[in-house]
């Protein structure tokens, strides 16, 4: 109760100092910038010379700055569109408004381009971290889920068990699982549920994706050891509606919309949503699809078989309401996530038991508030505060004990009955429909302060508890009294020192972190001690507390002009996550409450070039090598019957390997962009506690690709139809080396092998000139491939969707 109390406290402190503001706070200094037809130049860079800020126009051409004190300033303006401009204006009201307007350029000479202020993306790009910042506006246009966004990214690997809505294991540089945190909007992505997720959330409602990739910024505040991926949703300040819908192979349907509103007053709404529907009944094949007649007989189908109880259906909307760049805000929102979907259970963790009946079901209600401000109390000193109120619901239901094979139909003997499992459920040890109930409310504040010029410190908070209750209406009515409930609590402290010397050129921060986490489980059990008192159920208590710290740094030095050498290190510790250690029969998980912390030494060395330009063609080059020193790490193992997973501590593991990426382009028509990874991961602990050395000692982790490439080229054409339409035409390949379900050394010669994979896809998008809406074809695994992941699951063959997307204003 102490640390709830102080917690809340914290958060209330920092909420009312950004109330207080001084007098510059109720300025902002406002404009457009347009071009001499009259045209809004959208993201120009507009630079406040004598304050040394500087921001982006919006898509209307718009921009702000907050907290400016009344007086005589210079606005630098510049983008590729236009010749750069240097106006001077004198602020001396705070209802001045200032159109800037600037001269096309005739025609782009990139040599002579030369842009000193930086977009958010390259000034992420710069600060040290190894880090990729994905911008899917153009892709968002076409029949693409965000995870295959994610998967052509240099270092990750996006592990999938089958087609849309399938269960979803996120590798960065050789680590996975919950080493690799997922944020929506900088909140941890299990506050959101599974139903509001990356597996769900359409890349149209998205601004921008940031991988980070081993050592992880304050700002993001969870005990990520491998990397992070936060997913920026789109919350322009302005009035926009655009909708989309595509409909496509194995009956997929996906729709989604997202819109903003602003009122002069800053008003403003945001709202999103989303509905997919798939009957993901592709084929497969293999060893294991088989039949199984009455008498037992196996037969393998010739032309494999169709997935028969794979339906998957999702839904969710978000909405934000508040003020947004006002005088005492830059962000003040409440908001409210709705979202669920069901979805049957084909089969367990390979396909060699398949199911006809068992499904799953999720309904999320969160609840959100998010503030901001610059310049607080001082200049100099910003603030934000994001908390969230989380009702997660989900429930696992295998009630009917049918055995199925693969032709889709129950199994039967000889006599024509249905043959039926002993436990009357297909997975469970009896018939359930077990109900988890998750209540989590999260908690971050930062606070940032530049006290002088390029110095700043930073301290941010995040505190986060997770109560789940599970309830089973199958269950006896003396058990369900007790009820079966595990608590989770977390806080993380950070600090950080950032200086940026030697004319800019150099980039350094510091951080240290301290970690606690305290878990509680319920377990009910019957006592059969006392059988004359009849059926008693009591309930074992298990406590466990957790308590560790981290530090690390970043650098960034510019060699010259755009070209950044980058370096980042890091002790990191991740504590096991809620779902490794209480289970989930949802997902054929089953608990781990005794797992240990994973810690680890990351190491990033490497350089980012921005584009270099000659003539009309442009370049660009970024390498990062790495090193993870892993000890306990935490990997999801198979149990012995393939039916279930659970999570084990693999003592010492060695990852080590390099990314490259490689960006070209040709006018605005021509684009090549190549990601390429090398990564060993290894078991790195050479003895047993009885001194035996390991028979996998220094070899690759089972079940983990150790290369992958993507490569990905377009081609746009122009005034084809009518002028200013635009055709795009997209190719992408992905290749995977072949690697080993299992240890390399265990079985022998003959090892269960996924074999290498390199699906091709090609789509066609073209947009009409009032760039009101576009309409795209796309061909995904063009070649029909058969095509493997988790544990040899297979995935889709080749499928066709076509999309439609119109902006309504």
């Amino acid at each position: 109760m102490k640390t709830k109390i102080t917690s809340f406290t914290f958060l209330l402190l920092f909420f009312f100092v950004g109330l207080a503001q001084v007098n510059a706070g109720d300025r902002i200094l406002s404009g457009v910038v347009r071009n001499e037809k009259k045209e809004p130049i959208s993201y120009a860079i507009v630079q406040l010379k004598e304050l040394n800020k500087q921001v982006l126009t919006d898509e209307e051409g718009k921009f702000h700055f907050t907290a400016i004190d009344f007086g005589h300033y210079n606005l630098g303006i510049s983008s590729m569109e236009i010749k750069n401009k240097e106006v001077a204006i004198v602020y001396e009201s705070k209802h001045d408004y200032f159109v800037v307007t600037v001269e096309s350029s005739e025609g782009i000479n990139l040599n002579e381009m030369i842009i000193h202020v930086q977009n958010e993306k390259r000034q992420l790009e710069t600060k040290g971290y190894a880090v990729n910042v994905i911008q899917p506006a153009n892709l968002a246009l076409q029949s693409i889920q965000l995870n295959e966004l994610l998967d052509r990214t240099a270092g990750v690997k996006i592990r999938q068990d089958g087609g849309l809505g399938s269960k979803v294991n996120y590798n960065i540089n050789g680590l996975s699982g919950r080493s690799i945190q997922i944020f929506i909007d900088g909140i941890p992505a299990q506050n959101y549920g599974s139903s509001f997720s990356l597996n769900s959330i359409p890349p149209a409602l998205i601004e921008r994706i940031e991988v980070y990739k081993g050592v992880v910024p304050i700002y993001l505040s969870q005990d990520a050891l491998g990397g992070a991926i936060n997913v920026v949703l789109k919350q322009k300040v302005r009035n926009a509606w655009n909708v989309s819908g595509s409909y496509g192979s194995f009956n997929t349907h996906q729709y989604n919309m997202n819109g903003s509103f602003r009122q002069d007053n800053g008003f403003t709404i945001h709202a999103n949503g989303f509905i997919n529907y798939s009957d993901n009944n592709y084929r497969v094949y293999g060893k294991h699809v088989r039949y199984i007649d009455g008498d037992g007989n196996v037969t393998l189908p010739k032309n494999g078989a169709k997935r028969f109880h794979d339906r998957y259906r999702s839904h969710g909307a978000k909405i934000d309401v508040g003020f947004t760049e006002v005088n005492w805000a830059d962000k003040f929102l409440f908001g409210g996530v709705i979202s669920g979907y069901d979805k049957d259970v084909q089969h367990g963790s390979t396909m060699e038991k398949v199911y006809g009946d068992r499904f799953t079901k999720r309904d999320s209600y969160i609840s959100t508030l998010t503030y901001s401000k610059k310049d607080v109390l001082l200049q100099g000193m910003e603030v934000k505060l994001d908390a969230s109120y989380s009702d997660l619901t989900r429930q696992v239901v295998d009630t009917v004990g049918n055995m199925y094979d693969w032709s889709g139909k129950p199994i039967r003997d000889r006599d024509g009955n249905i043959v039926k499992y002993n436990t009357g459920a297909e997975v469970a040890a009896q018939k359930t429909l077990e109900k988890n109930r998750d209540k989590l409310i999260a908690l971050r504040a930062n606070l940032a302060y530049e006290f002088t010029m390029n110095n700043t410190l930073s301290v941010n908070y995040f505190y986060n508890t997770f109560k789940r209750e599970i309830q089973d209406e199958l269950q006896p009515v003396s058990l369900q009294k007790l009820v079966n409930t595990r608590d989770l609590q977390k806080d993380i402290i950070s600090f950080s020192y950032e200086n940026i010397s030697f004319n800019q050129r150099l980039r350094t921060t510091l951080f240290y972190k301290m970690y606690h986490q305290k878990a509680t489980s319920n377990e009910p059990y019957r006592d059969d001690t006392k059988p004359l008192l009849g059926d008693l159920y009591k309930v074992n208590r298990i406590y466990k507390t957790t308590k560790f710290k981290g530090y690390g740094g970043s650098m960034s030095y510019r060699l010259f002009d755009q070209f950044y050498v980058l370096g980042s290190a890091e002790k990191a510790i991740r504590l096991p996550a809620e779902t490794e250690l209480f289970g989930s029969n949802a997902d054929n998980l089953l608990p781990s409450f005794d797992l240990d912390p994973e810690q680890s030494t990351n190491l990033n060395i490497g350089f980012n070039s921005s584009v270099f330009h000659f003539q009309q063609h442009a370049l660009s080059l970024n390498a990062t090598f790495f090193y993870r020193k892993v000890k306990g790490m935490i990997r999801e193992a198979l149990d012995s019957r393939g039916i279930y997973t659970q999570y084990e501590n693999l003592d010492d593991v060695l990852s080590k390997g390099v990314d490259l990426e490689v960006h070209y382009a040709y006018k605005d028509r021509l684009v090549l962009d190549i990601s390429v990874s090398k990564f060993d991961v290894l078991f790195n602990k050479k003895y047993n506690k009885e001194g035996a050395i390991y028979n996998y000692y220094k070899t690759q982790i089972r079940n983990e690709p150790s290369f992958k490439y993507n490569a990905n080229l377009s081609y746009t054409f122009h005034d084809i139809l009518e002028k200013n339409d635009k055709i795009r035409v997209n190719y992408n390949v992905y290749y995977v080396e072949k690697f080993l379900r299992n240890w390399s050394n265990v079985g022998g010669t003959n090892l269960d092998e996924i074999p290498t994979q390199s699906p091709h896809d090609f789509g066609v998008l073209y947009q009409f000139a009032n760039k009101k809406m576009s309409a795209s074809l796309d061909v995904k695994n063009l070649f029909n491939q058969r095509i493997y992941d988790n544990f040899g699951l297979q995935k889709p063959g080749r499928a066709l969707y076509a999309k439609v997307t119109y902006s309504i204003f």
